[in-house]
């Protein structure tokens, strides 16, 4: 059953890597670190998914600078270990990033604009502007989530509770 979980949690982040443009063996690094209870190094990963030291290395880097995953020290050992990083900021901080490129870009195409009457070209900047206005509405979710965060925890945690009273109470 553990085996069943891990594989799938490995499966959903390798899915969910190639949906966001990243290669799924960087999913399936991430998704082995979110499973392990203990820091991972390089061998561990590579003996876990039979990839090369390279390939865990080059996506180790990139979970990283992503924010995704952290660095940790283990006394006694020289080798590099890694656990995810806590907390939704690398995600926040993609949707972020993805909302100011597109602001960035709409503000220059928008110059364009006023200095042209074709209907083709003001379609596509309606069209953009829409992806921005839907971006910007992740971000304002996300800084509310980033503000509540205990007041969600704790409705989850509840929520949580509520479902295994129901599933104890119709058996």
């Amino acid at each position: 059953m553990d085996d069943e979980v891990k594989n799938t949690i490995i499966e959903f982040y390798a899915n969910l890597a190639q949906i966001e443009g990243y290669p799924k063996s960087l999913g399936e690094i991430y998704g082995i670190i979110f499973y392990s209870n203990e820091p991972l190094c390089i061998d561990d990963i590579m003996e876990q998914l039979g990839v090369s030291k390279g390939n865990v290395s080059m996506n180790l880097n990139k979970l990283e600078e992503l924010g995704f995953i952290k660095k940790v020290w283990i006394k006694g050992d020289r080798k590099n270990y890694y656990t995810i990083s806590e907390g939704f900021s690398a995600i926040s901080n993609i949707i972020k990033k993805r909302y100011n490129l597109v602001n960035n870009y709409l503000e220059k195409i928008k110059k364009y604009q006023n200095n042209n009457e074709n209907k083709e070209i003001i379609q596509k900047i309606r069209c953009i502007e829409r992806i921005n206005y839907i971006n910007k509405i992740f971000v304002e979710v996300i800084n509310e989530i980033e503000i509540n965060k205990e007041k969600i925890d704790e409705l989850l945690h509840n929520d949580e509770d509520i479902k295994i009273k129901i599933k104890i109470e119709t058996k």
